[in-house]
């Protein structure tokens, strides 16, 4: 049993570190692309949205 846990628990933790990878399109989208999403969003409410207060 103590080696199963150990098994889970170091599975998670290889697991978990995919979660702190870069964004998938970092490397796919040239800067232009991102340069005009940012230009196209900048006058719209989605500009100023805040992530610091998500779930409270």
């Amino acid at each position: 049993m103590k080696s199963m846990l150990q098994a889970a628990v170091l599975t998670s933790l290889l697991a978990s570190f995919s979660a702190f990878a870069h964004h998938p399109a970092e490397d796919i989208v040239d800067e232009e692309t991102w340069a005009m999403i940012d230009e196209n969003v900048a006058d719209t409410p989605h500009a100023d949205l805040d992530f610091s207060s998500m779930g409270l």
